[in-house]
């Protein structure tokens, strides 16, 4: 193909994305790492009934889906986002998407580590809680005692330098300092 050829093409598909960027609506915008440096966006688009796809953006890069995958995986409704923490801060958003249960993910920078960390949860109760530590970062939901134990808490921990996320019962909370996610009203 020729060059000038070409660059009505790269133009055009310059457009494209760019008009979808644009036709976005900016939920909230979250500054995270210890001094503030690092910044998560929330949005959404597509909506239909009720319901969005939401889209995450870090540090003003292109935003992505909230969920791998097809976009359907990403379309929420009742969401509640809050951005917790003071010297250390994370963005903690759940609602109903695509299973029985409420999904949600904890974002935030470890400026120790030097990255960025997510947790993904599903579970029948909202997180009310969370720990962060230089370590990673804990989410702490209350166990209704419907789940697969009688443990008070369950908790999905992401543990720096391991990159996965692990689930675990327990009956106390984890020793570094709680951050509390306030209850929101719908």
């Amino acid at each position: 193909m020729r060059i000038a050829a070409f660059i009505p093409i790269l133009c055009i598909g310059f457009t494209m994305v760019s008009h979808a960027a644009i036709g976005m609506e900016a939920v909230t915008s979250c500054t995270l790492g210890s001094k503030g440096n690092h910044t998560l966006s929330l949005l959404r688009d597509h909506p239909i009934d009720g319901t969005a796809v939401y889209y995450v953006s870090k540090d003003g890069a292109a935003p992505v889906r909230l969920y791998a995958g097809e976009p359907d995986q990403s379309r929420g409704q009742d969401i509640q986002v809050a951005c917790v923490g003071t010297r250390e801060r994370a963005f903690v958003l759940s609602g109903e998407f695509t299973s029985n249960y409420l999904q949600g993910a904890a974002i935030r920078y470890n400026t120790k580590a030097g990255q960025w960390e997510r947790v993904d949860f599903a579970e029948r109760e909202r997180p009310t809680s969370v720990y962060l530590d230089a370590k990673g970062v804990t989410v702490l939901i209350p166990n209704n005692g419907r789940n697969e134990s009688s443990k008070r808490y369950i908790l999905y921990r992401y543990e720096a330098g391991k990159g996965e996320v692990e689930q675990i019962y327990s009956d106390r909370r984890p020793q570094s300092e709680a951050v509390k996610i306030p209850p929101q009203k719908n």
